[in-house]
């Protein structure tokens, strides 16, 4: 004979004579019962789990990312302003030729026509591209837009909205020494 429903219903169990199946109490090992039964202790334990598998997945995110941070934002360089320094030597800028040198926070292209050095910032006032000496020509120019300068940076044609900033140029020794102007 098959049997339906529960193996130990209460009815079944009855009718075995052995009572009916003892209800859970939430009892816990030593008998003391647990206030509320054993409703909420697995959502305690899930959600300390929780805790720490997210604290160690963020400690693990940073331990990966800082370095990646670190790499792409180089730290600032600290440049410092001075009123004249040294950038090249003579022989850097035969005549006719440019050559562009670093001064504080600027590039500043040097022109040596016939002996005698120009120096202009070499970035177009337009844009930010760098602007190239055409000695053929006698001017810069400025292959983003074709702005075009004078040999002393005032504006000859183009897009541009100021000259291009002025500094001193001049040889001691084999030295070529840039200065404010």
């Amino acid at each position: 004979m098959a049997q339906t429903g529960n193996f130990k219903s209460p009815a079944r169990m009855s009718s075995l004579g052995q009572g009916a199946a003892p209800a859970s109490s939430g009892a816990v090992t030593g008998g003391k019962p647990r206030e509320g039964g054993l409703k909420g202790v697995d959502f305690e334990r899930r959600g300390f789990l929780h805790k720490i598998v997210g604290g160690v997945g963020a400690v693990v995110a940073v331990s990966t990312l800082y370095p990646v941070v670190k790499y792409i934002i180089p730290p600032a360089r600290k440049i410092k302003n001075v009123d004249e320094l040294t950038v090249g030597k003579a022989s850097e800028v035969p005549d006719g030729k440019s050559k562009i040198f670093q001064f504080n926070e600027d590039k500043v292209i040097v022109v040596n026509k016939g002996g005698a050095l120009t120096a202009v910032s070499a970035v177009c006032t337009h844009l930010g591209c760098l602007v190239n000496w055409v000695d053929a020509d006698n001017q810069y120019f400025c292959p983003c837009h074709g702005a075009k300068y004078k040999l002393t940076g005032e504006i000859i044609s183009g897009p541009q909205p100021l000259p291009l900033k002025q500094y001193k140029a001049r040889i001691e020794g084999d030295s070529i020494i840039i200065s404010k102007a």
